[in-house]
């Protein structure tokens, strides 16, 4: 596409991350990333809100703005694989569109429409992250906001990443709070809430590569059972020594 920064991921990439994965985790306030994340999203929309996830490939937030936040809720994906899975876990769902295509294609979606727009792991995969903000900023609406999350490989996990799985390590640009903020406040946004390290233990955001299957699962319950209990104890603290991600909220501001 025309103005498109270089996607580091790749179309093929997805296609085998969403091969192995084959179904959507269902949202449930008893994980604690979802229940925390839950907390932001319900600070920023209300409901009714137009919403899109890009790079929606097996996400299980389409849901849950559908059902418990009563949005129009789209989402789009190139991965046939990852939108398949999005479809299946979504059937029926009135108010839910899902777009197969690229985000840079600005015929597929339509244009200063949404209030409100959420990644998870997208912008770090480009190495021009300002014309991935550009594109958001094109389909916001005056007044809209962007919470864009990535993970936080300035600590030890990127480490991790980089000795279990060098390729998918590769894949990323490691971004910093400065720089994320920055690819937005560059496009004409202001900073709602700056980046920060969110989260406070998460080894799960690694891809273990071929021991996925095997490790993942006790390393889930791991984190989770000291999430929950340091967040009980009002202990979890968040750095960026430990925390696994970092997350900013921007805005579009209104035209006076």
């Amino acid at each position: 596409m025309e103005n498109s920064p270089t996607d580091i991921a790749s179309v093929s990439h997805w296609e085998s991350v969403w091969k192995k994965t084959g179904f959507v985790r269902r949202f449930s306030t008893l994980n604690y990333y979802d229940f925390r994340l839950s907390k932001v999203f319900e600070s920023l929309i209300a409901p009714g809100s137009r919403v899109i996830e890009i790079g929606c490939g097996g996400s299980r937030w389409i849901g849950y703005f559908d059902r418990m936040m009563r949005c129009e809720t789209w989402g789009i994906d190139y991965s046939p694989e990852g939108l398949a899975i999005a479809e299946k876990g979504n059937s029926g769902r009135q108010r839910v569109r899902l777009v197969a295509g690229d985000f840079f294609d600005h015929s597929a979606l339509p244009s200063e429409y949404f209030d409100f727009i959420y990644s998870l792991g997208f912008i770090e995969h480009f190495t021009d992250a300002e014309l991935v903000t550009r594109r958001m900023f094109q389909i916001l609406r005056p007044g809209g906001k962007v919470m864009t999350l990535v993970p936080n490989f300035l600590s030890a996990y990127g480490s991790i990443q980089k000795i279990v799985n060098r390729k998918t390590f590769d894949k990323h640009v490691i971004m910093t709070k400065a720089m994320l903020d920055a690819a937005h406040l560059a496009v004409g946004m202001k900073a709602v809430a700056p980046a920060r390290f969110f989260g406070c233990f998460g080894p799960g955001v690694v891809d273990y590569g071929s021991w996925q299957q095997l490790v993942l699962p006790p390393i889930r319950l791991t984190q989770h059972l000291a999430c929950w209990s340091l967040y009980g104890l009002h202990l979890d603290r968040e750095s960026r020594l430990n925390s696994p991600y970092i997350v900013g909220v921007y805005e579009k501001q209104k035209v006076s």
